[in-house]
């Protein structure tokens, strides 16, 4: 397994153009964060963790992955939040239930034209979430 931890802090970003490099620069700054490999059938997938061996939390807690339809670069993003929360993000048109996850939690893709709520917020609720 493949884990890594940024130190250096940069600006949060939306999902405009390459802007998704900043985003998981931004991720990745975020304290006990750190990114997992992935499997090696999915290529553009990245994965992001909590290691935080003082709380004793080691979880997966974000999923990012760049499709390019039509020579567009579009970043699909994706959070594990407990299922009602997940229920709250789909109710408020958020984001959308992919599927049930162990504990009680639920994987949620981010919806980045949202007007409830946009991509940094729901991205550091997920955090929370893993830290908790």
């Amino acid at each position: 397994m493949l884990w890594r931890r940024h130190e250096e802090p940069t600006p949060t970003a939306t999902i405009v153009g390459s802007a998704h490099a900043d985003l998981h620069d931004w991720v990745l700054s975020l304290p006990w964060v750190v990114e997992r490999a992935y499997s090696p059938g999915t290529p553009g997938v990245r994965c992001f963790g909590i290691d935080c061996e003082p709380l004793g939390r080691r979880q997966l807690w974000l999923l990012t992955t760049v499709r390019r339809p039509l020579e567009n670069d579009l970043l699909s993003v994706a959070v594990i939040v407990p299922a009602e929360i997940a229920h709250e993000i789909e109710d408020a048109d958020a984001g959308h239930i992919l599927a049930p996850m162990p504990g009680c939690h639920a994987l949620v893709t981010v919806r980045a034209d949202s007007a409830c709520g946009n991509l940094e917020s729901l991205v550091l609720t997920a955090y929370g979430y893993a830290l908790s």
